[in-house]
């Protein structure tokens, strides 16, 4: 660790000594200017050619990250300005310098997409587009509809390759090992499950990296699912009020402020949650001896009532051009209050008995994240250096009772259970990124990273014998749990003709250490791996293009895996952690195509995965019939697939577009001398339309459908959800209203089977039917073009 820091040291302090050698030449004339694309967004890394009448190329160089860019010792007389980036139209200007005016600024510069965009130009701001970037996916959030009065899972859901399931897991291709940033980074919101805190009308665009490059954390095998959040671009005050009522109870106030003025960007924002929610669980448990089958079922209502708040504030300051700052706070709490009520019918024989629980939990949660930013750029385009501090510090505290009637209980069941629960975590991050240009197209990137990450478990629980609490099952433990990550990483990039191309390494360390009050699972483990990365474009014509890429990922367990207690609330399924297991590592390879048509588009792939020592869940049960679920590692996991995006538009006012994957899977292993080994094929399409209709109204509708999977122990079923929305705005787009229906055939249901020679297993879990929300929004002093800020960045 003492050598990382020592290179840590190094590369943060590189670029200082860099800039001192950067300073471009002022002899003769400079031309500057900025360039977006359709969505007014900074175009970073566009290529800028000068040329004179003969179209001889005199100079060029690249855009930053804002888009901008400035040339010097041009001389003087008439040229050409080239504009270049893949996935859109080339752009040239004539103009000319002279002695009375040797510094030239050009108009703001918009470059039209071609090929690699998936949508009319005309309509990007009336509905969702979907576009492809050298290393990653990019699904830009419109006007859809449905991601009015949306949180993140909702948006989530309407993202090609992307599925929400039922029980609100994320899942990539069909997996759910994948990482999921905001802003390129990792919040408490996205590693504890509270994603749909994140409200979906604040968000600019998800980026879906299947084979992320270097200069990203290397966690998550299936990848990364990058939320950005709008910023603004205009000066300014401006403002907007989200009004939202739903049912069941999804109700949300959202009023957000901006100001931006030439030194400084002011933005704030609140958010108001009362929401219910309905769950239904069920699981029917088969036990064979001989002849005689013992059947329990159970029946579970789950009423879930939560109170959420959360704000954000902050600014960025810019004392020049080319330094800036960017301070926030972000802080979000919930109220959680749950009554579940279960009922189990025993059956042995002749004989049928009935069992009744119920449930009371209270919990209490708040995610605080503070952070910093220090933006460098030079007058070269494309150089720019970041510094990024994070403090992430989050806090649960969480009391279940469970109080249980029947005339004849089991000798394995309690009268009473009651747990309490508290969490703490406090994440510190310290990072460093620099960018170099080399030439005209290329671009050298380097940075290093800490993190150190610190989180408490103390969980208790206990049962009811006689009047007197005694603990239950030994889930008496105090555990604590340390991660600490430090990263560096090299990565080129550069183009030749219509062939672009980067590669990257990434070394990262990683030292976990587990420690609990009874020392039963003390647990210290430390690897230091190299994760390299390769991606090649080629524009094969002005609408059609092709990629390749490969990624080498780790996926670490987390606390919740490691730790060997959980949530105890069924008297016959049990959860719980796994403090042996370790890291996956998986190596991925994808090929894709692109080609647009003026009315259509389609965008087929290929892909590979290999992973080692792949997470699986294994299924146990104890002399006393209860049923254990455990992750634990297999051998090998290798998945192949194929999957299809396409887009078609036969008329301008309906677009139309769908989404497919299709894979194989093939597992290698055994736990305690089970057999795990199996292989299987399993699919998932996507259907959805839009339509405008005169007098700016909006109708779209969307269909998800994903097919069975069959692994050693485990058959998942399939299921599927119907959405629906509609939409108006009035005067001139200030006002908004809008009617989303959500899951309205009450289809999407986890349900599963697992089956051995002595037992088998159904379950199924509804974390919510049907819902339905009308939204209201309120802008003022904003324009089409104007974003409202909600970002947990300024400049990076």
């Amino acid at each position: 660790m003492k050598l990382f820091i020592q290179l840590f040291t190094f590369l943060f302090f590189l670029p200082l000594s860099l800039s001192a050698q950067a300073e471009p030449s002022t002899e003769g004339g400079i031309i500057k200017g900025k360039v977006f694309d359709e969505n007014r967004q900074a175009i970073a890394y566009a290529t800028i050619s000068i040329m004179d009448t003969e179209g001889t190329l005199i100079t060029g160089g690249i855009t930053d990250e804002k888009g901008k860019f400035s040339l010097d010792n041009i001389p003087l007389g008439p040229h050409t300005v080239e504009i270049q980036f893949l996935g859109y139209q080339v752009f040239q200007e004539a103009f000319d310098l002279q002695k009375d005016k040797e510094t030239l600024a050009l108009e703001d510069i918009y470059l039209a997409p071609t090929g690699v965009a998936l949508d009319e130009v005309v309509v990007t701001a009336e509905r969702s587009q979907y576009s492809l970037q050298l290393d990653r996916k990019v699904f830009n959030v419109g006007k859809d509809v449905l991601a009015q009065g949306a949180n993140a899972l909702d948006i989530l859901n309407q993202v090609p390759q992307v599925a929400v399931d039922p029980n609100g897991t994320v899942t990539l291709r069909g997996s759910s090992q994948v990482q999921i940033l905001v802003n390129g980074r990792r919040t408490g919101l996205t590693m504890n499950n509270a994603i749909d805190q994140i409200d979906g009308a604040n968000i600019e665009r998800i980026e879906v990296i299947t084979n992320p490059s270097a200069s990203f954390d290397a966690s998550g095998s299936a990848g990364i699912i990058n939320i950005v959040l709008k910023k603004n671009q205009d000066y300014g005050f401006k403002g907007e009020l989200g009004v939202t009522v739903g049912a069941p109870a999804n109700h949300m106030v959202r009023p957000n402020l901006l100001y931006k003025g030439p030194k400084l960007n002011f933005f704030a924002n609140y958010r108001w949650r009362y929401s219910d929610y309905n769950g239904i669980y069920t699981s029917d448990q088969r036990n064979f001896s001989g002849s005689e089958i013992t059947r329990l079922v159970k029946d579970e209502r789950e009423d879930r009532h939560d109170d959420g708040r959360s704000f954000y504030v902050g600014g960025d300051y810019y004392w020049n051009d080319d330094n800036s700052v960017t301070l926030a706070f972000f802080r979000a709490d919930t109220k959680d209050t749950d009554f579940t009520a279960l009922s189990y019918d025993f059956k042995e024989e002749q004989a049928t008995s009935t069992l009744l629980r119920e449930g009371n939990s209270l919990e209490r949660r708040d995610y605080n994240q503070l952070e910093a930013n220090y933006t460098r750029t030079y007058e070269q385009p494309g150089q720019r250096w970041t510094i990024d501090f994070q403090y992430d510090f989050w806090n649960s505290n969480k009391d279940w009772e469970l109080s249980t009637f029947g005339d004849q209980l089991p000798a394995n069941v309690a009268t009473g259970i009651r747990t309490n629960s508290k969490a703490g975590s406090r994440d510190y991050v310290l990072s460093t990124d620099y960018s170099y240009p080399l030439g005209e197209t290329g671009k050298v990137q380097f940075g290093a990273k800490l993190e150190n990450r610190i989180v408490t478990n103390d969980y208790l629980a206990e049962n009811q014998i006689d009047d007197q609490w005694q603990v239950f099952r030994d889930f008496d433990n105090e555990v604590d749990y340390t991660e600490a990550i430090g990263a560096a990483y090299l990565e080129y990039q550069n183009k030749m003709g219509e062939i672009e191309y980067k590669v990257g390494l990434r070394s990262e360390y990683t030292q976990i250490d587990i420690s609990d009050a009874e020392n039963t699972f003390t647990q210290n483990k430390e690897y230091l791996n190299l994760f390299p990365s390769a991606f090649l474009s080629y524009n094969i014509s002005e609408n059609s293009g092709i990629q390749a890429s490969f990624s080498r990922r780790i996926n670490r367990p987390s606390l919740w895996s490691l730790y060997p207690f959980n949530e105890v609330r069924d008297i016959n399924v049990l959860q719980t952690g796994n403090p042996t297991l370790d890291p996956t590592y998986t190596n991925g390879y994808e090929l894709t195509f692109t080609h647009r048509h003026d009315k259509y588009s389609f965008n087929p792939g290929l892909y590979y995965r290999s992973s080692s020592q792949p997470f699986q869940t294994f299924l146990d049960r104890t002399e006393d019939d209860l049923f254990v679920l455990l992750p634990i590692n297999i051998d090998q996991l290798r998945e192949t697939g194929i999957e299809f995006t396409a887009s078609y538009q036969p008329i301008a006012a309906l677009q139309l577009s769908t989404d497919f994957n299709f894979y194989h899977f093939e597992d290698e292993g055994s736990y305690e001398g089970q057999d795990l080994s199996a292989d299987g094929t399993s699919w998932r399409a996507r259907l959805s339309g839009n339509l405008r209709l005169p007098k700016d109204l909006r109708v779209q509708l969307y269909y998800l459908y994903v097919a069975p999977r069959n692994e050693a122990q485990v058959s998942t079923l399939s299921f599927s959800e119907l959405s629906a929305g509609l939409s108006k705005s009035f005067m001139e787009d200030k006002i908004g209203l809008s009617i989303r229906a959500f899951n309205l055939l009450d289809s999407s249901i986890r349900r599963s089977v697992a089956k051995t020679t002595s037992y088998e297993l159904e379950q199924s879990s509804r974390r919510y039917g049907a819902r339905f929300t009308f939204t209201f929004v309120y802008k003022f002093n904003q324009t089409e073009k104007d974003r409202m800020r909600n970002a947990q960045r300024g400049n990076r």
